[in-house]
């Protein structure tokens, strides 16, 4: 029996190196913000990255649900520009050359564009059948995941992703979404407490 799907996306709360405006990709730092709403309370199943800031802020979020962390939804790979700031970085010839050219050029040791999307768009497809999923994931997962999926074709750094906003992709059915079809209509909102 075919059905609508809805795919929610949610960014994890703040972590310290998101304030000091560093590279967090693999390194597993922890969420600094505490008293996180609860979103929804009668989800049962949230899935995301493995990443401790994912699942910190998916049971607080999600209280009741059970949590399906997967690496392959991770943040990209920053190699040896992890946990630095674009200060420490600005001179560094490899680094301009992965900003000016994220798709060909990789951070040294660490992964470009066009691998993280589809190492992520791997995971997503990794989601088992529902009629509404959600998911607590990166702002980098949640940029692929809408440029692979948004109604209309879109660029990378298009999407604006805050740590308070939820996406949420409607798909005429869940079929349209595991053949990698591009959902019917897209909504943002502010996360507030139910």
């Amino acid at each position: 029996m075919d059905y609508s799907f809805n795919l929610h996306l949610i960014r994890h709360a703040k972590t310290a190196g998101n304030l000091e405006k560093r590279y967090v990709g693999w390194t597993d730092d922890p969420i600094v913000q505490q008293n996180l709403p609860i979103i929804n309370a009668d989800v049962e199943v949230v899935y995301g990255s493995d990443l401790k800031r994912c699942k910190q802020t998916a049971v607080a979020y999600f209280p009741n649900a059970v949590f399906h962390g997967n690496p392959l939804l991770r943040e990209s790979n920053f190699g040896d520009f992890e946990m630095k700031t674009y200060e420490q970085l600005k001179n560094d010839q490899n680094y301009r050359n992965w900003i000016d050219d994220p798709k060909k050029f990789a951070p040294p040791n660490g992964e470009n564009l066009q691998q993280f999307m589809s190492r992520v768009i791997a995971g997503v497809h990794q989601i088992e059948s529902a009629k509404e999923v959600y998911m607590v994931v990166h702002g980098g997962t949640i940029r692929a995941i809408l440029t692979h999926f948004s109604p209309e074709k879109s660029a990378f750094w298009d999407w604006q992703v805050g740590h308070q906003h939820e996406f949420i992709l409607r798909f005429t059915s869940f079929e349209q979404f595991k053949e990698g079809e591009r959902c019917t209509s897209l909504s943002v909102g502010h996360i507030t407490e139910n």
